[in-house]
């Protein structure tokens, strides 16, 4: 006989009724009628191939055997009933919908999610990732992180973050500058199709002109465009938040310095169904914190170097 033949709830209501002293007042304790619980006192019989119950005048008692059983048994079930007590009271994890675009989520989020779960292990972030601006009602999302590429905060902003704009490339290039200047106009730039104009847009606020390169190639989006410039293939341009971890894990430098503010900005709205609980609040601290920590890289400057 192996336990895993053996259902719990029939030994459940066999403990019953050895604690209660009958059939009836055992079911009425466990919630089950009294054909329910004969029933499966006579399975139980049948798979022990034992007598456990016998009757003595109108009633019925468990045969010694039977209450030997039981007392090996009530230690178990004092544990498990301890245990699921213990279960059912501690507290369930929170769980917050943030919706954030693909880019915002691969290079910024995911290399912060071990701080995230650190900090707030009794929160659960579920995450949607999309350039699509969606209904935070109807889809069932408590936060956004969205992208004013004009710089206009919806309305309903409870955080903004500025981006900033600027060269960036892997170190050994990085030192290639150092040394020669001049190569600047002979290295290979990256066009991230996301942002197009962005070279063209950074050099607008120099305020002394620069040469650069037309050896250009493009790529699809922001992810693409910073892998291959920390490969050391091209000089990329970089933008806050997004280049953040590259620079701080070392794999980018920004050898022009960072001070270039683009005029978009990020921004976080909030479901206002959700903004009252608290792992939303707790959520929106954390994004607060992060946000601090990125808008350090654009309050750098370096000189460019003259050609």
């Amino acid at each position: 006989m192996t336990r895993s033949t053996l259902p719990y709830h029939a030994l459940h209501v066999l403990v019953a009724v050895a604690d209660r002293g009958s059939i009836r007042a055992a079911a009425r304790h466990i919630g089950r009628s009294e054909s329910a619980v004969s029933h499966l006192l006579k399975d139980l019989e049948r798979r022990l191939g034992r007598t456990l119950l016998e009757r003595k005048g109108r009633g019925i008692e468990l045969t010694p055997l039977a209450l030997r059983y039981v007392s090996r048994l009530r230690e178990p079930f004092h544990h498990i009933d301890q245990a699921t007590t213990e279960f059912v009271a501690e507290p369930l994890p929170q769980h917050v919908v943030l919706t954030l675009p693909p880019a915002l989520a691969t290079l910024w989020l995911v290399p912060a999610i071990t701080d995230f779960e650190q900090s707030l292990p009794e929160v659960e972030l579920r995450l949607v990732t999309t350039n699509r601006t969606l209904d935070l009602y109807r889809d069932g999302i408590d936060l956004a992180i969205r992208y004013r590429a004009d710089g206009r905060s919806g309305g309903q902003a409870m955080l903004t973050l500025p981006e900033y704009a600027f060269p960036v490339c892997a170190p050994s290039l990085a030192e290639r500058l150092r040394l020669q200047p001049s190569a600047l106009g002979e290295m290979r730039r990256l066009i991230n199709d996301a942002h197009y104009e962005e070279w063209s847009l950074w050099q607008r606020t120099l305020d002394e002109p620069v040469v650069l390169s037309a050896w250009t190639e493009r790529l699809a989006d922001s992810t693409l465009t910073l892998e291959a410039a920390a490969q050391g293939y091209a000089l990329a341009m970089g933008r806050t938040p997004l280049v953040n971890g590259l620079l701080t894990s070392g794999r980018l430098s920004a050898p022009l310095g960072t001070h270039y503010p683009t005029g978009a900005i990020y921004e976080v709205v909030f479901n206002e169904r959700s903004a009252r609980s608290e792992a939303c609040r707790r959520v929106t601290d954390w994004i607060g914190q992060q946000f601090a920590l990125s808008s350090r890289t654009g309050e750098t400057s370096t000189s460019i170097p003259s050609s």
